[in-house]
């Protein structure tokens, strides 16, 4: 697993998107680190990956991107398939119904974005998103999968556009910022 993935893993642990996908705390904790991992090696071949090091050089927030006009298709299907399981069909129907929320103009997308619980509040990911949306020159557009994404979203100048109801599960959150 990289450390990306991993950051990612423990910082999405009890997100309420993954929780609808994996409701079992063993399995979700077992499934996180492949599912992550396939995402991650998506942006890279595809899309940006950013990261903050602390003072020990070790990656403690990761924001992954996709650039207008790509959607990062699936890297490592074997480990995002091992990773999803019987969710495969929760994730399925939510990742469609999510598509939908995004723009049909080029945006720069955040597809995801967290630190190492020891490192949040901390400001990092705004700091990484406010430094990569202020140089874009297209809108950017988020789904935050909880209240505190939400409101980060929020304060670094993006606007709520959709909320998106999950059957029996959270409400997730589609926000723009416009150039």
């Amino acid at each position: 697993m990289t450390p990306e993935a991993g950051v990612l893993a423990q910082a999405f642990a009890d997100d309420p998107l993954m929780t609808y996908f994996w409701p079992d705390a063993d399995r979700r904790r077992r499934a996180l680190p492949y599912f992550w991992e396939s995402r991650v090696e998506s942006r890279r071949r595809n899309g940006i990956v950013d990261t903050v090091r602390d003072d020990t050089n070790d990656i403690v927030s990761v924001v992954l991107w996709d650039p207008p006009g790509v959607t990062s298709m699936a890297a490592k299907p074997g480990s995002l398939l091992r990773a999803l399981g019987l969710a495969l069909p929760r994730v399925l129907a939510t990742s469609r119904r999510m598509e939908h929320l995004r723009p049909k103009q080029p945006h720069l997308y955040l597809a995801a974005g967290g630190s190492l619980p020891h490192a949040q509040g901390n400001s990092r990911v705004s700091d990484i998103v406010r430094t990569r949306v202020a140089t874009s020159n297209v809108d950017c557009f988020v789904v935050a999968t909880n209240q505190t994404s939400r409101s980060m979203a929020e304060h670094v100048g993006f606007r709520l556009v959709a909320e998106l109801p999950i059957n029996k599960g959270p409400i997730i959150y589609g926000l723009l910022r416009p150039v």
